[in-house]
């Protein structure tokens, strides 16, 4: 393959590290390139658009991914005190999480074993059992049936069998909440695979939330997740981050169960920029943020992500946290790691932004998309880092639960990064859908997350044919 774009030769993506020296055992080491964990990869440079556009594959999924993978319902911090639950829609099925007097948390299909009825429909709540406000059956916290009204008035072959919720399987790490349908599958530990070593310094458990958005999108969840799987859009995109965004020369990591990671040098100029040398209005803001006064900064563009490493590294930094255990490159740089099938995070020491993509239940040219912004205690006054979108008179102390906002795609409410991405989706699956795309959809080698993507939905689709 010929480099004809004036770029580092030695640079190839999924190939070329970002620190090199890295030891065996640090976060950052450069996983295995992408052939070594899917030999099959090289039937995904090019895939059919029926993926994202035909309600039979859409059938195929369900039965092979979402009801046999772990995805994340929601935050431990939402069920503090015994009693308290939230509900987790995913696609046509409606999950109920809680906790216990017991304190044990556990996960139920939101079903009353009478008629069917949904015991809930708010969000989030807080009793001491679940009564079905159709008949008034009633069942515990641990989904136990406590009450059939008018029991006498069943025959005796109308109750016989099981009346107890249907439970579902139930898992926490980092703070987060998973359910698996699949009772065989494998502990949500072993699933993550390296996801919890990568990130514990980041001590996500302990982090709050301060913006809690649902989006409704007019395309595939597919497509709204794939834009977080890829630095090649950002150049169009966003080109108002090319001043102090690296998105071409990045670390590109694969993990098994589809796992994978992506590294973003932030505080450096892209290669594509012509001045890499000055320090623009973006480096100026970071370095600000660090507390680093740029006026009487010395260095020049290449010098700025170790003076932002530098300033955190002090005990009085202005963000007032402990970096000990972070490594000088998660100071500064972006660490988007995705976890299979629909969850990414855009991880720093200051806050994490959490995206889930979610199936609509029936429409396969429709999803959700569910940003969370997680910061941890920080001093007194200061906000998390502009870029996450929180805004001015929201209370970042944690001790308020942000409400959750539902929006829509043309006014998302998520700040301006996000929303420019928001704006390709719906403008794409219209594209998917065009006979225009009959020869399928050409994926980069700075795609190959995407390619890593479908080639584990395919073994997912595969296991459940078997």
């Amino acid at each position: 393959m010929t480099n004809t774009t004036g770029f580092d030769p030695h640079f190839f993506p999924g190939v070329s590290s970002l620190n090199p020296d890295a030891t065996i055992g640090s976060p950052s080491v450069k996983s295995p390139p992408l052939e070594a964990l899917y030999p099959e990869i090289n039937n995904y440079r090019i895939i059919s658009a029926e993926r994202y556009t035909s309600p039979s594959f859409m059938k195929r999924e369900w039965q092979g991914v979402w009801s046999k993978s772990w995805t994340c319902a929601g935050r431990v911090s939402d069920l503090s005190v015994a009693g308290s639950w939230f509900k987790y829609d995913l696609g046509h099925e409606s999950i109920i999480v809680a906790r216990g007097p017991d304190n044990a948390i556990r996960a139920f299909y939101n079903s009353c074993q009478h008629r069917g009825r949904q015991l809930v429909t708010d969000d989030f709540g807080r009793a001491p059992s679940f009564v079905c406000r159709f008949h008034s059956w009633v069942y515990g916290l641990d989904g136990i049936n406590r009450r059939v009204t008018d029991r006498e008035y069943f025959k005796p072959e109308a109750l016989c069998g099981d009346l107890n919720l249907r439970s579902v399987r139930c898992e926490s790490w980092g703070g987060f909440v998973f359910i698996n349908p699949d009772p065989d599958a494998e502990p949500l530990r072993d699933f993550l695979d390296a996801m919890p070593a990568m990130l514990e310094a980041y001590a996500i458990d302990d982090m709050h939330i301060v913006k809690d958005v649902v989006i409704a999108m007019d395309c595939n969840w597919k497509v709204a997740a794939e834009a977080f799987l890829e630095p090649y859009h950002v150049h169009i995109t966003h080109p108002a981050l090319l001043p102090a965004v690296d998105e071409v020369y990045n670390q590109y990591d694969f993990y098994r169960n589809g796992h994978a990671r992506l590294i973003t040098p932030l505080g450096v100029p892209s290669p594509r920029e012509r001045d890499r040398d000055s320090i623009n209005p973006g480096l100026a803001y970071m370095l600000r943020e660090a507390g680093v006064d740029p006026e009487s900064f010395t260095g020049n563009a290449l010098d700025v992500r170790a003076a932002i490493a530098a300033a955190k590294r002090k005990t009085d930094n202005v963000f007032g946290l402990d970096y000990s255990a972070f490594s000088d490159a998660q100071l500064t740089d972006d660490w988007n790691p995705s976890i299979f099938p629909n969850m990414a995070l855009n991880a720093f020491p200051e806050a994490v932004q959490v995206m889930r993509f979610l199936p609509h239940p029936t429409d396969p040219a429709k999803s959700y998309f569910h940003v969370w912004i997680l910061v941890p205690t920080t001093k007194p006054g200061v906000r998390p880092p502009a870029n996450f979108g929180v805004e001015p008179e929201v209370d970042v102390t944690g001790a308020v639960r942000p409400q959750r906002l539902y929006t829509q795609q043309d006014k998302a409410g998520v700040g301006e990064v996000l929303q420019q991405d928001i704006d390709n989706m719906a403008a794409v699956q219209r594209g998917l859908a065009s006979a225009g795309m009959v020869n399928g959809l050409r994926l980069s080698e700075q795609e190959q997350r995407i390619q890593q993507f479908h080639a584990q939905i395919d073994r997912c689709l595969a296991r459940a044919n078997a």
